[in-house]
């Protein structure tokens, strides 16, 4: 008989089906049960490489969590539901949202999380690219992705974020196109038929991105001090 193995150890043995196995325990699992991981290999040395790299991982307290791992569908909608909704704003959530469903989820969701890889994302950004997407809009899709497998890392759900080693599409810089004077007369005529005609015309008069005009409001202005 095999002496014990002392409650921390790890062991590796060549299993009948002619793999080299590797077992480590991580700890025990949140019901109290031991929660011993399992590698394999076709040689000793690539086993044990594993096993080390495990155990490291536990030692640092970076190991992932037991249990099986969500898809990328199945992360992003918890990510989105749960901790995102937290912090964004609506507009900024709608359009997490949407680039979820129509990029993210048809493009890599159903990998578990903790099998995506770098080449997945490569070849989804280059179809994105082919079907005539802007590199901008590929970027932010990247950024949302690189954002959510950033929590999930962060929560131990997987060992890496696997974003942070992709080199997204390279936006260049564009030059600001303003209204020439006879645009912005047209415009400000077509705006004067509506109610929120002022809230038009300090944005063209200041130059006011979009977003920056929609959130104007009465209550931010100050007729006394002229702010």
């Amino acid at each position: 008989m095999s002496p014990r193995k002392a409650n921390m150890e790890s062991s590796v043995y060549l299993g009948a089906d002619g793999w080299w196995h590797g077992r480590v325990t991580m700890g025990v699992k949140n019901d109290g049960s031991p929660d011993r991981r399992h590698r394999r290999a076709r040689t000793e040395s690539e086993v044990r490489r594993k096993v080390r790299e495990l155990e490291a991982l536990r030692d640092k307290g970076r190991a992932p969590k037991a249990g099986r791992k969500p898809t990328v569908a199945q992360w992003m909608e918890t990510y989105l539901t749960e901790i995102a909704s937290l912090k964004l704003k609506p507009r900024s959530l709608d359009d997490y949202w949407s680039k979820t469903r129509n990029d993210i989820i048809p493009g890599v969701g159903q990998h578990r999380l903790d099998k995506l890889a770098p080449e997945h994302l490569e070849r989804m950004y280059r179809a994105m690219l082919d079907e005539g997407h802007a590199p901008s809009h590929v970027l932010k899709v990247h950024r949302i992705l690189s954002r959510a497998l950033k929590i999930a890392h962060r929560r131990r759900i997987i060992s890496e974020n696997v974003a942070t080693l992709v080199d997204p599409p390279t936006v260049d810089e564009t030059e600001a196109n303003p209204f020439t004077t006879e645009e912005a007369k047209a415009f400000l005529e077509a705006a004067a038929k509506r109610p929120t005609f002022m809230r038009w015309c300090v944005g063209v008069g200041m130059g006011f991105r979009q977003g920056e005009t929609l959130g104007l409001r009465w209550p931010y202005v100050d007729l006394e001090n002229e702010l």
